[in-house]
Formats: structure tokens, C-alpha cells, sequence
């Protein structure tokens, strides 16, 4: 998806950053793409790999337009994960009751 979005957006002029930990494929990638591509390897699910990443951004382009945030990571506290659909392990239930008793 972040490859097809880079390549639709590049096709329009903009300036694209594509963000991975997979460096190698993502430096064939910018360098097929163009002067208007920019790598930058990061652990997304890293808050530091982060910050370090909006700033390199910050500094290439000098703007953030716009975020795909595609990589996949799961939250596995939420209540929306597939292994607890059918359970109530975290009260959803109450909270729902409790919720529509005060309407």
C-alpha cells in the first residue's frame, strides 16, 4: 500500500519519504522513484526511531503534508483483537450496559 501511494504521489509531483526497517528495499525503491523520493530506516514501533524520522523529515523537506502509517502494528491490549472476540476479558459488557442504562 505505502509503495503504491510513494509512486502515485511521486507521478504528481510531490516530495515522498518512505519509512522502513527494511533498508535495502526501501533504497532500490527511492532510488527507482526519483530526486523527489527520500529513505529513511526506521522501527516504526520505536518512539524514538520516530521522533528521529519527523525530524530527518522536518529537515529534508522543511514540511509534512501528509502520513500513511501502514506498518502493520498491532496493539495487543486492545479489546479489538480476534482472540477475545465472544469473551468479555475486559468488561466491555459492563461498559456497554453501563453506558446505555444512562441514556
Amino acid at each position: 500500500m505505502g509503495e503504491g501511494l510513494a509512486r502515485d504521489l511521486i507521478s504528481n509531483g510531490w516530495a515522498v519519504t518512505c519509512v522502513d526497517v527494511q533498508e535495502q528495499a526501501g533504497k532500490a525503491l527511492v532510488a527507482e522513484l526519483g530526486s523527489n523520493a527520500h529513505f529513511i530506516k526506521c522501527d516504526i514501533a520505536d518512539y524514538d526511531d520516530q521522533a528521529k524520522m519527523y525530524t530527518e523529515v522536518w529537515q529534508k523537506w522543511g514540511r509534512l503534508d501528509a502520513l500513511l502509517a501502514n506498518a502493520g502494528i498491532v496493539d495487543r491490549s486492545s479489546v479489538y483483537i480476534l482472540d477475545h472476540r465472544g469473551s468479555d476479558r475486559y468488561g466491555v459488557a459492563q461498559l456497554h450496559d453501563s453506558i446505555t442504562k444512562r441514556r
